[in-house]
């Protein structure tokens, strides 16, 4: 301190800009939160937070603890507090110095420092043996962690807490009678390693062994348990019934009348993007696509292609690259993707913002949004909103409130087009990934203009920038679809993609990635999001191909369109979650049968082989009535009254 106002003066290089670190201990702990901030030569004033200590007790396999160095190592720094609402919480990973470190940031202890007086949960990116390289939560089972006054220090064995958080974790969910065994399983584990953890070096080595396999135990049967549950909620959530009533052209009934029903649509959107190199779009690929059951692609508005000055539009990209005609005609439903989105590429935005007041800007945006809607109305229905809570897609440093004006204007530009269009908006879904952004929750509460909410759950691989993405395993995938059902909106898992290969240093789940567990993994993963009552559509993306895709090898067909597992998986699971039938009239001419909602083709045969084909639509958790009237004289004509006898069943 060389000031009496406590300021500090340092003698450094001379630089445009500085990084300053502040932080304030006690002995050989935190007293307060530290803090860093970007400045010029001027300086930055701090104002620090008071803070306590949770730190961290990590052991390698022999048993030895691991300093600092050795567990952001492993870790890769990816250590987050949350509050026990899951939303990020105010604290810092840091680390404590201890007698033996002598003051070196390497031999340290690694801890978060924390609020005193406020809960919470501690996620870390961990390997467990045969359960995957995966963000782990610990949460003290369930009351979080707290330490009650400024410099207290809480250690926390990290094996230990994450067997006693994935145990208690599986506890809360499983109902009664579920689980039963794999739950005393994981417990004798578990206190097992409890004991062995206090003693010596070679005791520890087994105590970490026994917390892995009491990980391993809990968090296995927690998967199980939530695939199990999914595949019960589908059968819930996904289905309806239909009477259908067939009557010949007098009004009357027919009885003993074969009827058979083949689903030909589905209500649920299946996606996969994008159709071709870079957007573009290839008919060999979209043609797999639509033959595996995808029922949707995505259109990619990017502003800066289709308005390069403020009075002239040009929809080339739209309607000749993507082939807006020719997905059309494939039958794909087209979602207007990326529409709003300002990352650091200037193809999704025009270069005249860059000299524009807010006012000329938000002026732009509705004039952009209402052309695009105008001229696709009816073809593209549906137009989103991409990332405007990231820092990364953030490129005129917007603030908060200028973010969600920009969100409100396009939205309204969009509907005064196009009074049927809707509005998604989206962004990646954890809400702590990215430590420069907010998280995606606060932007939806504040969101009254958007119809459904998009979500990005890319969690696993190596995307096209190098970065090794955080790992998740079915259980965190399934509770953090859960989080944003909580705002009652349709959900669209708007982007998923895993990886056919294990590239050194990234996360993996049970084992290295192959294309078998590729596969496997996608057809979890859907089957969860599947079970979802409030999610609408899943799509694979980005992208189709391993020639196009962001994630490495994180195609459904490789770079030289030759379909891989994943894709049989996909084709399979789209298969089965289609009905067909046949059934015969009984004494009233009725016919009651249940399936996944959707459009239905329907043949009625009479014995004199007169035949009658309708198309019949089901709706998801309803019951609805339709009736089939037969042709005089043999016509083949037929009526078809679809209604909703009862409402929701």
């Amino acid at each position: 301190m060389t000031a009496p106002d406590g300021s500090y003066e340092l003698q450094v290089a001379g630089a445009a800009s500085y990084r300053i670190w502040a932080g304030k201990t006690s002995g050989y702990a935190f007293s307060h939160i530290p803090e860093t901030k970007q400045t010029g030569p001027a300086g930055a004033d701090f104002s620090l937070q008071p803070g306590g200590n949770l730190v961290l007790e990590a052991y390698g396999a022999d048993g030895r603890r691991l300093d600092n160095g050795s567990f952001r190592q492993i870790a890769q720094d990816r250590v987050f507090l949350t509050g026990m609402d899951g939303m990020p919480a105010p604290g810092a990973f840091a680390a404590v110095h201890h007698g033996g470190s002598d003051w070196q940031w390497e031999k340290a202890h690694p801890a978060l420092v924390v609020r005193p007086g406020k809960r919470y949960k501690i996620i870390v990116e961990w390997e467990v043996p045969e359960v995957g390289k995966l963000l782990y939560t610990l949460d003290n089972e369930g009351r979080g962690y707290e330490v009650e006054r400024s410099g207290e220090a809480l250690r926390l064995n990290l094996h230990l807490e994450m067997a006693r958080s994935a145990l208690a974790a599986l506890r809360r969910d499983a109902g009664e009678g579920e689980a039963v065994e794999a739950i005393a399983e994981a417990a004798r584990h578990l206190a097992a390693g409890h004991t062995a953890m206090a003693g010596d070096a070679a005791a520890r080595a087994r105590g970490v062994r026994a917390l892995s396999l009491a990980v391993k135990t809990a968090r296995q049967a927690h998967e199980r348990l939530v695939l199990a549950r999914a595949e019960a909620d589908i059968e819930t959530y996904r289905k309806g019934t239909i009477a259908i009533r067939v009557l010949d052209a007098q009004g009357n009934p027919v009885p003993d009348a074969a009827v058979a029903y083949r689903q030909t649509g589905s209500s649920f959107v299946f996606g996969a993007n994008p159709l071709g190199d870079s957007g573009a779009f290839d008919r060999q690929l979209a043609g797999l696509m639509r033959e595996a059951g995808i029922n949707q692609s995505y259109i990619t508005a990017r502003w800066g292609l289709l308005q390069q000055s403020p009075a002239r539009f040009d929809w080339h990209n739209i309607d000749q690259f993507q082939r807006l005609p020719s997905q059309q005609a494939m039958g794909f439903d087209l979602l207007g993707a990326l529409s709003i989105w300002f990352p650091n590429n200037a193809d999704f935005w025009p270069e005249f913002l860059d000299a524009a007041d807010f006012d000329s800007f938000k002026e732009a945006v509705y004039r952009y949004g209402h052309r695009l809607a105008q001229r696709y109305a009816g073809r593209i229905d549906f137009w989103e909103l991409n990332e405007l809570n990231l820092a990364s897609a953030n490129v005129f440093g917007l603030d908060w409130d200028q973010r969600l004006a920009i969100k409100r204007v396009f939205a309204q530009a969009v509907k005064d087009a196009n009074p049927q269009a809707r509005i998604l908006n989206g962004s990646t879904a954890l809400p702590f990934e990215f430590r420069d952004s907010d998280p995606f929750p606060a932007l939806l509460k504040e969101d009254v203009s958007s119809d459904a909410v998009g979500l990005e759950l890319y969690y696993s691989g190596v995307n096209t920038d190098g970065h090794a993405l955080v790992g998740l395993d079915l259980v965190s995938i399934s509770d953090l679809l859960d989080r944003y059902e909580s705002f009652g909106k349709p959900i669209y898992v708007k982007e998923l993609s895993a990886p056919s290969a294990q590239i050194p240093g990234s996360s993996w789940w049970q084992r290295d990635w192959d294309e078998a567990l590729q596969a496997e993994y996608l057809r979890k993963v859907y089957t969860i999001a599947f079970g979802k009552p409030l999610i609408q559509g899943i799509t694979w993306s980005w992208g189709v191909s391993d020639a196009d895709a962001w994630i490495h090898h994180g195609g459904l067909v490789d770079a030289d369109l030759k379909p891989k597992p994943a894709y049989f998986a996909l084709k399979d699971l789209l298969h089965a979650w289609r009905t067909e039938g046949t059934a015969r009239t009984d004494a009233q001419g009725r016919v009651d049968f249940r399936g996944f909602a959707g459009s239905y083709e329907v043949v009625v045969s009479l014995p004199g082989g007169q035949v009658q084909q309708a198309t019949v639509r089901i709706r998801e958790q309803r019951h609805g009535q339709a009736v089939i009237r037969l042709g005089a004289d043999g016509e083949q004509a037929a009526l078809v009254e679809p209604g909703l006898a009862n409402g929701a069943l």
